[in-house]
C-alpha cells in the first residue's frame, strides 16, 4: 500500500512539473519575450495587442497602442503581451 501511495505522489510530482508555464494565457497573448508582442488590428479588424501571430502591426492604432501621450509599450511579463506604463 505505501509503494502505490509513493508511486502516486511521485507520479503528481512528475506532471506538477510538466505544467507549461503561462499555460493558462490565452495563445494569442502568450509569449516569451518581448519581442514576442506586437499592437495593431486583429483577424477581424480591431485594435489588438498580443503575440504578434496574431496582429497585423502593419495596421496601427496609435492611441490604443501607445497611449495618447505615447506613455505605453506592449511588453511580455509573466508570459503575456501586456500594455505597461514607460
Amino acid at each position: 500500500m505505501r509503494m502505490i501511495l509513493a508511486l502516486v505522489a511521485a507520479g503528481l510530482v512528475l506532471l506538477a512539473g510538466c505544467a507549461q508555464e503561462g499555460s493558462n494565457v490565452p495563445v494569442e497573448k502568450r509569449c516569451s519575450q518581448d519581442s514576442d508582442c506586437a499592437c495593431g488590428k486583429n483577424a477581424a479588424g480591431d485594435c489588438f495587442y498580443g503575440n504578434r501571430n496574431y496582429v497585423n502591426a502593419e495596421e496601427q492604432c496609435p492611441d490604443f497602442c501607445t497611449g495618447i501621450a505615447a506613455m505605453f509599450e506592449i511588453k511580455c511579463v509573466e508570459n503575456e503581451c501586456r500594455q505597461v506604463r514607460v
